[in-house]
């Protein structure tokens, strides 16, 4: 599937160079990212994060992977639910360094898991 970047940045009646200049990303890295031609640009993850956050959309919307646009937070938690959410982010924290996880697998994988 296509990303979303352009399709958000129109909805919000955004240029390139308007989002360029809120985000601080290369002009031609935005152009790029546009048209799916992320690949073998550094940090991309970290690219789309941003754009992510400035979009206020998940990162896996806005790459395509998925149609969920709503961004969760722990605010939406009931509060068995933030009781887990704080253990596990905790546990991940203490035993494992900042970057050498992906959150968003981790997380695809709870969530498959409690589908089944």
């Amino acid at each position: 599937m296509q990303n979303r970047l352009k399709k958000l940045r129109l909805e919000k009646r955004l240029t390139l160079a308007d989002v360029q200049v809120k985000t601080d990303i290369d002009f031609k890295i935005l152009e790029n990212f546009e048209k799916g031609l992320e690949n073998g640009i550094p940090n991309s993850l970290a690219i789309w994060q941003k754009l992510a956050n400035f979009l206020e959309v998940p990162v896996e919307y806005l790459m395509g992977l998925n149609d969920d646009s709503k961004t969760l937070t722990v605010n939406d938690l009931n509060p068995a639910e933030e009781d887990v959410y704080e253990r596990i982010t905790d546990m991940l924290c203490e035993e494992y360094p900042e970057d050498s996880i992906s959150w968003s697998k981790i997380g695809q994988l709870l969530i498959n898991s409690a589908e089944e």
